[in-house]
């Protein structure tokens, strides 16, 4: 799955020139642990954190009290304390990332991509988003198996909605194929005749509203 699919394309960000009184208060009203910093056309500068913001910021044991403390951030800007030294992605990209800044071939930022979207995309792949059931296959890990189960389902006109496969111990493997059974519960005694031996079975139900 490439980057640009999952990346949130509409990005907060800020300017190196803006003060850190204002990208508290960005984070804050945005529920914000990083925000890219660019200029104003776009190109991306570097990366402030709630971190950077938190180092800077007086303490509560601090003398300053509320009025001095607020000026002091409003004289500081987002260039004194910001990281400029950006690991970033590509749209192309299929990385490993988390709150990572996406750019285009001219540098200029593009998205976002953060743990939230990651864990999105999971859900959406394996199938979790919609009404599905998850039957559980011990088998041996030999050639063929999961195009013998996938030809199981094909002639019940069933759908798969994911599967996945994994290694046991020895020999031994476990597949797992989440399809909607609702109308063909059946299915699970086809894949025992055909002489599988069916670890699990359970249904995941998801109310239309919330599915994907």
């Amino acid at each position: 799955m490439r980057i640009k699919e999952i990346m949130t394309p509409t990005v907060i960000s800020i300017r190196s020139d803006q003060s850190l009184l204002e990208v508290r208060e960005l984070m804050l009203s945005n529920n914000l642990r990083r925000i890219p910093v660019t200029d104003k056309e776009g190109l991306l500068m570097g990366i402030v954190t709630d971190g950077d913001v938190s180092r800077a910021t007086p303490s509560d044991a601090s003398v300053l009290d509320r009025y001095e403390a607020n000026y002091l951030l409003g004289k500081l800007k987002v260039s004194d304390i910001m990281t400029k030294s950006v690991w970033t992605v590509r749209e192309s990209d299929t990385h490993k990332v988390g709150d990572l800044p996406v750019v285009d071939g001219t540098n200029h930022i593009t998205g976002i991509i953060s743990d939230t979207d990651i864990f999105k995309a999971f859900v959406d792949i394996m199938g979790y988003n919609q009404t599905s059931t998850k039957v559980v296959i011990d088998t041996k890990d030999k050639v063929g198996v999961i195009a013998e189960l996938s030809q199981i389902f094909t002639e019940r006109g069933v759908n798969i909605i994911s599967i996945l496969s994994r290694t046991l111990a020895g020999d031994e493997r476990e597949v797992t194929i989440r399809a909607d059974l609702t109308q063909a519960m059946d299915i699970v005694e086809r894949i025992r005749d055909a002489g599988y031996d069916i670890k699990e079975v359970s249904t995941l139900r998801v109310e239309a509203g919330h599915e994907g």
